[in-house]
């Protein structure tokens, strides 16, 4: 074990957009309400103090604003990061994204204080699509100014792999850490059923969770469930831009009246809970939270394989099924498969559970706090 040579606790700074309902902010909200404070201070600089998630946020995790909500405040972030570096000197720098992560680089350049940083990559690099300007900036990004951090986190097997290989980083400066499964917690909150909850009334349910955006893959969860001869519902929970176009689609693909659209939940577990199936449907990943969370709650999975994640935490066949990506028809056959096959689903949602024990909050959390003190060291 690692321990701090000055016996004191290490300020650690955690630096993301803002708590809104994403898988990264879920994923800061766990370390920083599992970090031991005895040997860290966790403080959380956000570019603009708002999201669903605040309201989760430990009480005793100071926030600090870098001012992105105030006019021109988008340009003032790596400034007025640097001016907050240099007066609170942590002792490591944690970013996530490689938006905020460019900032990160940037404001530690511009303060001059010493601290290392701890750079954490979340989304697949081979077959990501964010865009034509984005996709370039963030590879220009990963290539030049990454070697000028510390280390790399990546959430995946296969992230970490594609940064070795496409970028030429020493093996040492990229570490793999999966997302951290709040097994027990998830559990407590699905717990919270009400009448609203059910998912299918009389049919089995289907649901998704999720940004709705076009790398999530929802529209090719609408076109599936067209194609599904069982009778069912489809539930999907989440919100984003491409909302409508799938609520158009639904009406084009003549479901609109099997389909839900709930909005952003907080909690969705007790609807994921509710449900028969659960289904990721994405074109490409970094390491799908909604996917573990529905498999520690023991649902039958079924996911594309997209890259990356799914087919580092999905056996196929053996505690979920694995599609291709692109492929309704396929994702149709898997889900009549698991709705009209009762034993099937409970073989492998109780494989399921059995699996994702190995990202047990706990255990991965421990293993961040080692990395953190190795890297302050």
């Amino acid at each position: 074990m690692v321990v701090p040579r000055s016996g004191l606790p290490k300020k650690v700074f955690f630096l993301i957009f803002n708590l809104s309902g994403g898988g990264a902010e879920r994923n800061v909200l766990r370390v920083l309400s599992r970090l031991d404070r005895e040997r860290f201070i966790p403080v959380l600089v956000l570019k603009e103090t708002k999201g669903a998630f605040l309201p989760d946020l430990p009480s005793d995790v100071r926030v600090l604003d870098c001012g992105g909500g105030r006019p021109g405040g988008r340009w003032r972030w790596a400034p007025e990061l640097a001016r907050i570096l240099r007066s609170e000197r942590p002792d490591v720098i944690v970013s996530f994204m490689w938006y905020a992560n460019l900032v990160a680089i940037i404001a530690k350049r511009l303060s001059g204080i010493g601290a290392p940083l701890l750079v954490c990559e979340r989304t697949t690099i081979v077959g990501a699509h964010l865009g034509f300007f984005q996709d370039r900036l963030r590879r220009l990004v990963i290539r030049f100014l990454y070697p000028r951090a510390e280390r790399v986190l990546a959430n995946s097997r296969g992230l970490r792999a594609q940064l070795l290989a496409r970028y030429r980083f020493p093996e040492g400066r990229v570490t793999y850490l999966p997302n951290p499964l709040d097994i027990e917690r998830i559990g407590e909150l699905s717990r919270d059923l009400s009448p609203r909850d059910a998912v299918g009334g009389a049919h089995p349910g289907v649901v998704g969770v999720g940004r709705f955006t076009r790398e999530k893959g929802f529209d090719l969860l609408v076109r599936a469930m067209s194609m599904v001869g069982t009778p069912s519902r489809l539930l999907l929970v989440g919100e984003g831009p491409e909302r409508g176009a799938l609520e158009d689609l639904a009406r084009r693909t003549g479901i609109a009246d099997r389909v839900e659209f709930t909005g952003f939940l907080r909690n969705p577990y007790p609807r994921v809970r509710a449900a028969s199936v659960f289904v990721l449907p994405s074109r490409f990943e970094g390491f799908p939270n909604a996917l573990l969370e529905a498999m520690s709650l023991g649902k039958a999975c079924v996911s594309t394989r997209c890259p990356t994640g799914p087919e580092e935490i999905v056996t196929d066949g053996v505690d979920g099924l694995l599609v291709p990506v692109e492929d309704p028809a396929v994702l149709a056959e898997a889900i009549d498969r698991l709705l009209c096959d009762v034993a099937l689903r409970q073989r492998l949602g109780e494989a399921a559970k059995v699996r994702v024990r190995e990202f047990e909050a706990g255990e991965i959390v421990h293993r961040f706090e080692e990395l953190l003190l190795e890297v302050a060291g």
